[in-house]
């Protein structure tokens, strides 16, 4: 039997001052979470950054960064380190986020993270069960894209035009998707933020759909020619995996 995420957790990371940060000493957990967080290239800190920023949340209730970024690392870690075949494990860690990302929106209506890791975990949520068993839950994640352009449309690199834009791509035609909309949001997400990798893949994809080979190559050979960006390398080998088996596609 496997070892479970908490499990991991408890035996990796340390605090600055090199001992195990506890549930009884939220700061420390809370600055655990986070180390292990920006360690998440490794599988197992990015477990552990799960577990952790679960304990600082259960060490603080009130503490709005803990279960936000709780959210963010349950999307991290379902999304770009689980192997895609462990549905089931992802639905559950996605689920865990959407219910740390409500608590967030809960703890903060005007605290655009909250409403952004929500509006994406229901998003790769549904699309790890299936888009058609998940349409119920679109009108909740553009409400919340709609939600974060008003407070900040500059969360997490554009992030909620860059999220709506894969939506309408994966969306089916009878249902919303459209891949003129999908372009547009996702164009718009790449101007304010160039440099986003993800935005890059994900429009490639809206191109070819749209029969602009020429445009998706671009993409993806930026992707595969230029150094990835510090802010997002530990997901960097997930987007350039994905470029490179888009690129034979197109070719």
């Amino acid at each position: 039997m496997r070892p479970s995420i908490l499990t991991a957790a408890l035996l990796l990371p340390l605090t600055s001052a090199g001992t195990m940060a506890t549930p009884a000493d939220p700061p420390a957990t809370l600055a655990a979470a986070q180390e292990a967080y920006h360690r998440r290239g490794d599988p197992a800190q990015a477990a552990a950054a799960v577990a952790l920023f679960a304990a600082a949340a259960a060490a603080d209730p009130s503490s709005y960064e803990a279960h936000w970024q709780g959210a963010r690392a349950c999307y991290a870690y379902g999304t770009y380190t689980l192997p895609e075949e462990r549905t089931a494990e992802r639905i559950q860690v996605f689920e865990d986020g959407i219910g740390r990302a409500k608590k967030a929106v809960a703890l903060r209506p005007d605290g655009v993270e909250g409403h952004f890791w929500l509006g994406v975990l229901l998003g790769v949520w549904g699309e790890a069960r299936g888009v058609l068993k998940s349409l119920s839950v679109v009108p909740d994640i553009l409400a919340a894209m709609d939600t974060c352009l008003k407070l900040d449309p500059s969360v997490e690199a554009w992030g909620p035009d860059r999220l709506l834009g894969r939506l309408y791509f994966k969306l089916p035609w009878f249902k919303g998707g459209d891949n003129q909309k999908s372009r547009f949001h996702l164009e718009r997400s790449l101007a304010h933020e160039p440099a986003n990798e993800l935005t890059r893949l994900y429009l490639a994809d809206t191109y070819r759909a749209l029969g602009m080979k020429k445009e998706a190559e671009a993409q993806l050979l930026f992707i595969l020619n230029t150094p990835p960006d510090p802010r997002w390398a530990p997901e960097y080998p997930w987007v350039r995996a994905h470029a490179e088996k888009l690129l034979k596609k197109l070719r």
